[in-house]
């Protein structure tokens, strides 16, 4: 086959985890796959012993020679590789990558992994941000969008036309390597665990504040926060090291770090709780879903897709600590039995409507009629 596929992702993570198989498959198929990305030495090292090619080409964020920088990386990496497809993840990728594409006569693939508070932010970024993407998105060949919300505003707003777009189940689930495993730890009392980047978007202070509301009448509760700080936000949405300090301080919290690998960490949990704002669709929920694990989330986009409330879950009102607190309560209210049965809910969902093979095979389906059109 010999064609050139270039993958642009915002940070290597995310090739390393959730676009894992995506990649491998490209590969698998015959393709020649290189990934522009960012990250650690040690994370970039992980993906290349993977076996994938991987181009440090650094990020954008607010400063304009930043970006000036970045879009440069992009161009010469780009056309350096000859790409006959390219695929973009996550916001800067679908900017600036269509930007340079379009330049390149590239035809791309943009997935919109989820749009955060892009349609009603009055944060100057953000507002440029909606100018940019009604430029950039016309001429791309295909958009996936990962919820038909997130599909109908781009519509809404003019960002895409219709005939552009296509919905797919998120990222999608490996349901063999996200299998339940048998919890071994000995630790007493019921352990919640959310999991995600430490920025407010994700609903983390609601989710301290529930806890720190909760620790007195169950003091055998135990809150966890499993997930890596990130700078690659807006500073007012950072969650900084010293406030986790503060949380743990106050035994609130445990901060277990960020982990490769976050199977260990869900078998060990009793419930995944994940409060977020808005999501596209949620790999943290699917994969906690997958390993038979019941859930709390917010009754918003991306989350409401995968729980339904009282079935494989809980679900809690948006930015509200107060009702979370309910939730988790209910929760641990719960038999056992009753949380088994949630979990196996939950697992049926995702095998169901979110497995990887259903993301892998339409984007190997749109590469192909790309590969093959005039």
């Amino acid at each position: 086959m010999g064609k050139n596929i270039v993958i642009i992702e915002n940070h290597i993570i995310s090739t390393n985890t959730v676009r894992q198989k995506l990649t491998e498959e490209l590969i698998a198929q015959g393709y020649h796959v290189t990934v522009l990305s960012t990250g650690s030495e040690k994370e970039l090292a992980a993906a290349r012993r993977k076996g994938f090619k991987v181009i440090d080409v650094g990020t954008s964020n607010t400063k304009i020679l930043d970006v000036v920088r970045y879009v440069r990386n992009l161009y010469r990496e780009i056309k350096k590789a000859d790409a006959d497809i390219c695929l973009t993840f996550t916001i800067r990728p679908a900017i600036w990558g269509n930007i340079v594409t379009r330049l390149l006569g590239v035809p791309t693939i943009t997935n919109i992994t989820g749009i955060g508070p892009l349609a009603e932010s009055n944060s100057l970024i953000y507002k440029i941000a909606r100018t940019l993407y009604r430029l950039v998105l016309k001429k791309t060949a295909l958009v996936f969008f990962q919820n038909k919300d997130d599909l109908d505003v781009f519509i809404s707003k003019n960002f895409v036309k219709p005939e552009q777009t296509q919905v797919i189940p998120g990222s999608g689930v490996d349901y063999e390597y996200f299998k339940p495993i048998t919890r071994t730890g000995n630790e007493e009392g019921f352990v919640f665990l959310f999991i995600g980047r430490l920025i407010k978007d994700k609903g983390i202070l609601e989710y301290v504040e529930a806890a720190k509301s909760l620790k007195e009448n169950y003091p055998h509760m135990s809150c966890k926060i499993l997930g890596p700080y990130y700078s690659q936000n807006l500073k007012e949405n950072i969650i900084t090291e010293k406030q986790i300090l503060h949380w743990l301080d106050d035994g609130i919290v445990n901060h277990l770090g960020a982990a490769d690998d976050v199977r260990p960490f869900i078998a060990e949990a009793d419930c995944i709780v994940l409060p977020s704002y808005r999501e596209g669709m949620s790999n943290v929920l699917l994969e906690a879903g997958s390993m038979g694990k019941p859930c709390i989330a917010s009754d918003t986009t991306g989350c409401n897709d995968i729980i339904t409330d009282h079935y494989n879950g809980f679900l809690c009102k948006v930015k509200n600590a107060t009702d979370l607190a309910l939730k988790m309560q209910q929760m641990m209210n719960l038999s056992e039995e009753e949380r088994k049965q949630m979990g196996a809910h939950a697992r049926e969902r995702v095998i169901q409507k979110f497995a990887k093979k259903i993301v892998v095979d339409a984007y190997l389906d749109a590469i192909s009629k790309l590969i093959k059109a005039p």
